[in-house]
């Protein structure tokens, strides 16, 4: 788990998964569709750098998005779903849930998610919904923090 100062963090684990604590939530991701984007130049990349490029994709995403907008951001892709967190950007707040949709996770990529980002259909929040509003400066600098330790080599 990670340090109590954090509210976000993503880190990968052994077993060939990552981890995403938001807030004092944490779920599991598979890394096996990150290294095989068919979107990236370099099809077949290390896990590693598929993380990397979601990271950047949700820091992206969180900066571009405006106040009252929902927009979503994945964090794992299996065959018959995807997971993802429901945001909402209030002034300098953002409240996250964690949920899922009935988007195959080999059908989106973890490099340019932006088609669904911005108009997620048929998500659904997990049981029981577990709103959670941080500060958007710290929220995107944990981000920074675990896009640093992802390159960090083991």
């Amino acid at each position: 788990m990670a340090s109590s100062n954090l509210i976000v963090d993503i880190k990968i684990t052994d077993g060939g998964q990552f981890h995403v604590q938001i807030g004092n939530e944490t779920r599991a991701g598979d890394l096996y569709y990150l290294g095989i984007d068919p979107r990236n130049q370099d099809f077949d990349c290390p896990a590693s750098i598929g993380l990397l490029r979601l990271i950047d994709g949700w820091i992206e995403t969180i900066i571009s998005s405006k106040d009252g907008q929902v927009f979503y951001l994945p964090f794992d892709f299996s065959d018959e779903f995807t997971r993802w967190l429901a945001c909402e950007k209030s002034g300098a707040q953002i409240t996250v849930v964690s949920g899922w949709a009935e988007v195959e996770g080999w059908a989106i990529s973890p490099s340019d998610f932006s088609e669904h980002s911005k108009g997620l259909h048929g998500f659904r929040p997990d049981e029981p919904v577990n709103p959670q509003t941080f500060y958007v400066p710290r929220f995107l600098s944990n981000l920074r923090r675990s896009r640093a330790l992802v390159m960090q080599p083991t």
